[in-house]
Order: structure tokens, then sequence, then C-alpha cells
């Protein structure tokens, strides 16, 4: 049986590395893997970690998500080469704090370009031969902050929102009409090295052009909830990584992946409530269980 071909983005480091690496590795060889980045300058870590798989059933690729000329090269190249794209992994994508009102507006759109119309295009891109070939898996990587948003970071739970809504749209449609199946993967803190820039710069720090309100509701709650979930970081990029695959090898994946039985029990918390009130309370919740630690 031929290999599946999977186009992963956003894999010069953390899940999108993780999974090009498990996939490529797979003792029965069941995957050729197209790792794709922004810039090859950012391949060196992905191309050591390989090892004896580079250009054997791993091959990396330029592939910016915000720019459709690199996405349909790399599309095309794909086809070229296997002549079919089974796996679409949509995981490019980055977060940062816009605490309300402190980033410009090209600035939440640079944001929203790349984490959800990044997933719009490539989405786009593979498509016409997944329809073509009657068959197909897309995993959008979205976040727990696409079913809770987290206070200060509102364009990225936007963005993370707006792409639960595309593939939840867009997911009947896909596997009655084409046998392609979607899934979203909700990951909460995941030990990456996108998790640890973002915490990297002292709270203080982030919060010194705040106006005064605010960078008090930032250093006395935001800092503790932020430190909380950074304390309470058990996943890998490897966990989600193989949860991936299992997707992949799913004869029925389904819509929604929480990837701890924790974010499970957040989801189901969400539904409780149809006012969602209770998300209001958030930041004293988040204060209280740091507070008993």
């Amino acid at each position: 049986m031929a290999p599946q071909t999977v186009l992963i983005t956003g894999c010069s480091s953390g899940i999108g590395l993780a999974t090009a690496l498990v996939l490529a590795k797979d003792e029965l060889s069941r995957f050729k893997v197209y790792a794709t980045m922004r810039n090859l300058k950012s391949k060196s870590n992905l191309e050591k970690e390989a090892g004896d798989t580079l250009n054997k059933t791993l091959f990396i690729r330029e592939l910016d998500v915000t720019k459709d000329p690199t996405i349909k090269s790399v599309v095309d190249g794909i086809l070229g080469e296997s002549g079919r794209i089974d796996v679409l992994i949509n995981n490019a994508g980055y977060m940062s704090l816009d605490a309300i009102d402190q980033r410009s507006l090209e600035w939440c759109q640079a944001m929203m370009d790349t984490n959800y119309w990044g997933v719009v295009r490539t989405t786009n891109a593979v498509l016409p031969a997944m329809k073509k070939q009657m068959s197909g898996r897309i995993i959008n990587v979205s976040s727990m902050a696409g079913v809770r948003a987290v206070p200060f970071y509102a364009t990225y739970s936007a963005a993370k929102f707006a792409v639960e809504g595309f593939s939840e749209s867009i997911a009947p449609v896909l596997r009655d009409g084409y046998n392609i199946r979607v899934s979203i993967v909700e990951p909460g803190p995941v030990k990456t090295e996108l998790f640890n820039k973002v915490l990297g710069t002292p709270f203080e720090e982030q919060a010194k052009d705040f106006d005064p309100v605010l960078r008090e509701v930032f250093l006395t709650n935001v800092k503790r909830m932020m430190t909380s979930a950074m304390l309470s970081v058990t996943q890998s990029a490897d966990e989600i990584a193989k949860l991936h695959m299992d997707i992949i090898l799913s004869e029925k994946p389904h819509l929604r992946y929480q990837t701890t039985e924790n974010l499970t029990k957040a989801a189901a918390e969400k539904l409780r409530d149809p006012t969602t009130d209770f998300l209001l309370e958030m930041l004293e919740q988040a204060q209280d269980r740091y507070s008993a630690k």
C-alpha cells in the first residue's frame, strides 16, 4: 500500500516539527511528509532531527501561508511528485498579546492573515486534488482559546474562533460530498518555543505602556493566570503529534479533539450555560486557583 502524502504547515518548531517527525519516522512507513515553513533559514532543527528520513520520507519545502504563490508552488510540486495529497495539517500560526486596544489594526490584521486566512488559503489550495480523488483528511490546529477566549489575547482568540467556525461549516459538506474528513485539534498550553516566547518577556515589561487601570488588571490577574497555565503545562509537542497520527488513521475521526481530559471538561463547562456569564469570572477563578497552589 502506497504511503499517504501529508502536507504540514509551520514545521520550523513546536507541534509542526514534532508532527512531521512522528509521521516521517513511522515504523510502518505509512506516510510521505512534506514539512513546510515560512523561511527555510529555520530548517536546521528539523533537518537535524530528521536523520536518515530526510529526503526519503520527509521533504522540507518553503511555504508562507500569507502568500498564495508559495502555497500554489508547493501544492503543485507535491502533486507533480506524488500525484495526490491525502492529508493537510494546518498548523502554522503565532500567539501574541494585544491587550484589547494596545495594538494597531494593521497588527491585528497581520495575525488574522496568518492564523485564520492562512488556514483558508491552504485548505482551498488542496481541495481540488482531494475532491478529484474523492478522499482526504484536513486537520486544523486550533486552541482552547478558540473555545474559551483568553483575556488580553483578543485577536489570537478571535482567529482561533474563526478557524473553529470555518472548520465546522465545511466539515459536513466535504464529508458527505467528497469523503474528505475535517477535524479540529484544541490543545491547551504545550511545551513549545512559541509558548516560551509568549511568557519569556517579564509581565511588567509587557505592561509598561498600558494605562494604569489596564496595567493593574493585567499584573494582578493575567500574570497569575498565565503563570498558573505555565505551571500546569503537562503536554509535549510529541503528544499532540501522536494525536494527529491517530486522527489520520481513524476510520471515522471526530470533528473536535481536546487534547487532555481537563480540556474536555473545560469545553463541556462552556456549553452548560447558554449565557456563558461564568466566563466573566475567568480571571477571578484563575486567581483563586493560583492562590491555592
